[in-house]
């Protein structure tokens, strides 16, 4: 017999055992389970949403190269290696943050007219609208002229100070991702911040400005302004004047030292805590890795010296204190340890305060960082050197010399055999093997071993993978992924990664080298560093 079905489709049986799935709570635990992580991953989504926002003002958002200009046609090429061209202008500026400036003959009054445009090509700020346009701050900001008077807009075509100042002048901050306009009229000087807020005026003609470096970007930065001898301290966010009770003020990341104390602030420029120091101490603060602080507390009073180490996070929270130096050293993945010699050998502490012990030995002080091992003496004996990782594990003894180079250490030593060795030590105990006549350089990414007797280039990573293997030549240049290598009058450019050659040019024929958006300019064309023509000339 067939059974009949509700409205819905659904038979009333089979709606009645769906209501009872849903009372199971092994169901409803499971139904939480998974509405608690889409709501984790929809937070995370908007965070990281966010997060690239905020790098929009920070970073360097589609740039573009011009590269070429003929009959009025303006080729551009982006850091992707793409191409794009644009006609009908008398000017055109280089793409910072999709926009530039342009001009144009108007239609109506035969008048050169300039506009603010994007790369669809649309305008930002209409013709007409400003004078004139001047990139400043890499074009996050335009400085605009109005009828001989000055503002600033930014690139998005909203005015930040509206043009009636005689002159404006920038103050960049922070490796430029802050900014300080300081505007005059009338014999008078303000100061506003890059939302266009003025936190202080002057009438004094002779003054300077100056900042505190700060941890990272989750911290206000304060800047000061200098005048008649004194200095003026100000949250450049809020713009609120800070320490006008102080006399004597030494400021330095958000930590300030005055009469020998040592106070910290916190995101927000508020005074968050004080150490709690005698008059028998002078204090002194050091910051490391935009992560920790170090404050060095000296007795200068009584007959014999005493000190007190103490290692605080960025959230002024004292983790570690000692009556030994603390030397703090980064590894290659970030990681911070903290090395104290101690009487009977070496400390090391990592970030969860986890201690290793290696006993007999101590650390002479070489602050290596971004590498996985330190070099330790044994106690009293400072013609060897070991090599230890920073756990404590034994890796080389009868170190002679060593220097680090990058996210390697170049060592050579005697084996048990007597016999010297000079090599690369990479992380895992990776060793790469040279010869006495290998120079090795580095950067950021990648190690370079140059031989120069035999005219030879190899490029190894951080796995000790070699990416080039003895090319013929002397290295010209290095650019992210991309080495230039110079043979007699030829340069060879080669793709690291795959290390395959990309492209060559005769150094007769070269005039200049791009590297932003990794173009070659040469008598015959425009080509990127892949080898591919932009424009033929």
């Amino acid at each position: 017999m067939e059974r009949k079905a509700n409205s819905r489709g659904i038979s009333k049986k089979g709606a009645i055992n769906l209501k009872k799935i849903l009372r199971r709570p092994i169901v409803r635990i499971t139904i939480l389970v998974i509405i608690i992580i889409l709501g984790v991953l929809f937070i995370k989504n908007c965070i990281s949403n966010n997060v690239k926002n905020n790098k929009e003002d920070t970073n360097l958002v589609g740039y573009q190269k011009l590269v070429n200009v003929k009959e009025e046609k303006y080729t551009f090429i982006n850091l992707d290696g793409k191409i794009k061209t644009y006609d009908g202008y008398l000017s055109m500026d280089d793409f910072y943050y999709d926009t530039t400036c342009v001009s144009k003959i108007s239609e109506d009054n035969g008048v050169t007219q300039m506009a603010l445009i994007n790369t669809n090509n649309k305008q930002v700020v209409k013709y007409g609208t400003y004078n004139s346009f001047t990139q400043v701050v890499g074009g996050k900001f335009y400085k605009v002229e109005k009828d001989g008077k000055y503002g600033v807009i930014d690139y998005k075509g909203k005015e930040i100070i509206k043009p009636e100042y005689n002159y404006i002048s920038i103050t960049t901050v922070q490796e430029a991702t802050e900014v300080v306009f300081e505007c005059q009229k009338e014999n008078k000087y303000y100061f506003a911040n890059e939302n266009g807020k003025i936190f202080y005026e002057t009438d004094v003609a002779l003054h300077s400005i100056s900042y505190a470096n700060k941890f990272n970007k989750d911290y206000h930065s304060i800047i000061y302004i200098s005048e008649n001898d004194e200095k003026k301290y100000f949250d450049l966010v809020t713009g609120e004047q800070l320490f006008e009770e102080l006399d004597k003020v030494n400021l330095s990341y958000n930590i300030l030292s005055t009469d020998g104390k040592i106070s910290f602030y916190d995101k927000n420029s508020k005074l968050k805590t004080e150490l709690d120091t005698s008059t028998d101490y002078s204090s002194d603060a050091r910051v490391y890795f935009k992560k920790y602080i170090v404050v060095e507390q000296k007795n200068v009073t009584s007959g014999t010296r005493e000190y007190k180490y103490s290692v605080y996070d960025s959230n002024f929270k004292k983790l570690i204190e000692s009556k030994e130096r603390i030397s703090p050293v980064q590894d290659i993945e970030g990681n911070v340890y903290f090395i104290i010699n101690e009487s009977d050998g070496v400390k090391i502490i990592n970030e969860n305060k986890k201690e290793t012990k290696i006993e007999g030995y101590e650390f002479n002080g070489n602050n290596i960082n971004n590498v996985q091992y330190i070099v330790l003496n044994p106690t009293g004996d400072v013609s060897t050197n070991e090599v230890y990782t920073l756990k404590g594990k034994k890796v080389l003894d009868k170190v002679t010399e060593y220097s680090q180079k990058g996210y390697g250490l170049v060592i050579k030593r005697y084996n048990d055999a007597g016999e010297a060795e000079k090599f690369i030590l990479l992380g895992n105990d990776n060793k790469i093997a040279l010869s006495e006549e290998d120079n090795v350089y580095a950067n950021d990414y990648y190690i370079t071993i140059e031989n120069s007797n035999n005219n030879q280039v190899s490029v190894i990573d951080s796995n000790g993978k070699i990416k080039l293997d003895k090319v013929s030549g002397a290295k010209a240049f290095y650019v992210e992924n991309y080495i230039g290598i110079q043979s007699n009058d030829t340069v060879s450019i080669y793709n690291i990664n795959n290390g395959k050659l990309t492209f060559t040019y005769k150094l007769t024929d070269y005039i200049n080298r791009d590297e932003t958006v990794n173009v070659i300019e040469t008598t015959t064309g425009y080509y990127t560093f892949d080898g591919k023509l932009v424009v033929e000339k």
